[in-house]
């Protein structure tokens, strides 16, 4: 594997995203719909959190007419964006720490990147 690989190569489509105003119910129907554990959540061109499975979970445990909450109240805020001119190496402390990896060019995002994607791309490269 060359160290010129960048993490634009392992970007193969535009995310799934969500709004902040967008109930729990249509996130997690996203999700469903699109075989993903986590969205983007963008407020306009920002970025303004993500939101996965476990977030709309432990929002909902209890008392499920919390799906009617919006994605505001479960996403988590405090984001680590890597660019997409990045190298593979930067995304393995990323994955180290259970997170995915945030992609933005420009100060938009442009792709999510999970360890599946990274074991894909290095299966294609035997």
């Amino acid at each position: 594997m060359s160290r010129s690989n960048t993490v634009r190569e392992l970007i193969k489509r535009a995310p799934i995203t969500t709004n902040p105003a967008d109930p729990l119910s249509e996130a997690y129907r996203l999700m469903r719909e699109h075989d993903v554990s986590q969205l983007p959540v963008l407020d306009g061109d920002h970025i303004a959190g993500i939101v996965d499975e476990s977030d709309i979970l432990l929002h909902v445990y209890g008392d499920p007419k919390r799906f009617a909450d919006p994605v505001s109240i479960a996403m988590v805020t405090r984001l680590e964006l890597t660019p997409a001119d990045a190298s593979l190496e930067t995304l393995l402390p990323i994955f180290e720490r259970g997170h995915v990896a945030m992609i933005a060019e420009g100060g938009k995002l442009t792709g999510l990147i999970t360890r599946v994607d990274l074991l894909d791309w290095l299966g294609e490269k035997r």
